[in-house]
């Protein structure tokens, strides 16, 4: 026979076990709109039955259930997909956003990037081919020369600000990898001790996993997890490569990966970055070989303008003179952020073009010849007017040399634009199917909520009944009417 307060020890434990399910659902109502939250789930058990002897044989009585534990709704396998698909969606992103800053100081098309001051440039070498002794058209040749170079002058300096806010953003980001890792090397700390009781410290865990998340947009990341241990690397194959190991946090050293050089580990050991993963090779990557590349284009570019234009300019002759060999660019200055007209004077006439736009050489210094600044002009369309073949092999014209530069840099854009769209896709697909299993879902947790209640009714019905009997056991057993 069982105790007479066998039923009521049943209903006693499925009214505070459904109470506790209750409490779960609430939790996870309340923080349906909390990031980083993780669904919790309430398992029941069903408690170890209760034995009698009956009639020569034995028979398992149910005794009721208790709460188990609480765990989370967690997919391990769509949280690895989604954290790498996340690396290389942030790289895209990042790269992205760099490309677009790109655009925005090379302005082009544009009335005031370098492709209109270079069209204005060869416009007033043909205005003044037409009338060499005008005194306002030599001014527009200097002016205009003026606006080039400092057109060049404007995007080596924007290209050079760019790759010191990239270190500055690199600095940042390995900054943020090392508090990253103390944070989650102290986690798995808390999260050992806490199981070691026999706990499942399930807001410690939705922590750490909003920290490796984190940790996914700036660099590839690889999670290693056993019951004892729990591991994170990042980049590469090549070791030293482990993050995290238990509650122990390797750092990268702070003053590593600034202006071409590699990411490196305390111990000096470089860190090898896994390419279009993360936020820190996209910045990297921009400003080591993006930018450089564009800043080699233009320095290629003035270079070229400088000497198409002085090949030409030096057979000439200043009006009234017989000394030829003159200069309109400065030859030594033959770079982006260094191009000048020249200010000294390299001929045997003092050519100085920003202070006497009188020197500006036209012709054969004959009055009224623009042979040469006609031979100039003729350099927006093609290189008839000079012999140097190291110049024609590039493009068709000078014009058309930068055309190459701006539509190259299009290209990248656009496969930039497309690429991110595409992770796009992936990222939502894959936050949304971890959504489906991590995320709370109000009307699922309104049902369960039903269901708790109405099972905590029922027990406590039962418990009515069974003090019901008892009642009459107690004042009515014996008593006879």
């Amino acid at each position: 026979m069982t105790s007479t307060f066998f039923g009521l020890e049943i209903t006693r434990r499925a009214l505070a076990s459904q109470q506790a399910a209750l409490d779960v659902t609430g939790n996870n109502i309340s923080n349906a709109n909390t990031e980083g939250y993780t669904r919790q789930m309430a398992n029941l058990k069903e408690t170890t039955p209760y034995t009698i002897y009956a009639t020569g044989r034995n028979l398992s009585l149910g005794s009721g259930v208790s709460m188990d534990t609480v765990t989370r709704a967690r997919d391990k396998f769509v949280d690895m997909e989604l954290r790498d698909e996340t690396s290389k969606q942030q790289y895209w992103t990042s790269r992205q956003t760099s490309l677009s800053n790109i655009e925005s100081f090379m302005n082009e098309p544009s009335n005031n990037g370098l492709s209109a001051a270079m069209d204005n440039f060869w416009t007033a070498w043909s205005s003044l081919s037409q009338d060499p002794g005008n005194t306002g058209a030599r001014s527009v040749v200097q002016g205009r020369a003026i606006t080039l170079t400092d057109s060049f002058h404007a995007i080596a300096q924007q290209i050079k600000t760019m790759q010191s806010n990239l270190n500055s953003d690199v600095t940042t980001q390995i900054q943020k990898i090392n508090s990253y890792a103390d944070q989650i090397a102290k986690l798995n700390d808390q999260i050992k001790s806490a199981k070691i009781t026999g706990d499942n410290p399930n807001d410690l865990l939705d922590s750490r996993d909003n920290l490796i998340d984190k940790l996914s947009k700036i660099v590839n990341v690889k999670v290693s997890e056993t019951n004892d241990d729990f591991s994170i690397s990042i980049g590469g194959d090549v070791p030293p490569a482990t993050l995290v190991d238990n509650g122990t946090a390797n750092h990268l050293d702070e003053t590593s990966g600034l202006d071409g050089n590699d990411v490196k580990w305390e111990s000096g050991d470089s860190l090898t970055l896994n390419p279009q993963q993360g936020t820190l090779q996209a910045d990297i990557q921009v400003r080591d070989t993006d930018l450089n590349n564009l800043l080699d284009q233009y320095n290629s570019l003035a270079k070229d303008i400088v000497g198409a234009v002085n090949s030409i300019y030096g057979t000439g002759k200043v009006t009234g003179s017989t000394a030829t060999g003159n200069t309109f660019f400065d030859p030594s200055n033959l770079t982006a952020s260094t191009i000048s007209l020249t200010s000294t004077g390299s001929a045997p006439v003092d050519d100085s073009v920003p202070t006497n736009i009188n020197n500006i050489v036209t012709g054969d210094g004959t009055s009224g010849d623009g042979s040469i600044a006609a031979a100039i002009a003729a350099l927006a369309t093609g290189w008839s007017s000079i012999t140097d073949t190291s110049l024609t092999s590039k493009a068709s014209s000078l014009g058309d040399e930068y055309g190459v530069i701006v539509s190259q840099f299009g290209v990248q854009v656009q496969q930039t634009n497309q690429t991110k769209a595409g992770e796009d896709v992936l990222v939502n697909n894959l936050t949304n199917q971890r959504d489906s299993v991590s995320g709370v879902s109000l009307d699922e947790e309104m049902t369960n909520m039903i269901q708790y209640q109405k099972s905590y009714m029922a027990a406590a019905r039962v418990v009515t009944t069974m003090d019901d009997m008892l009642s009459t056991i107690v004042t009515g057993l014996g008593v006879t009417r």
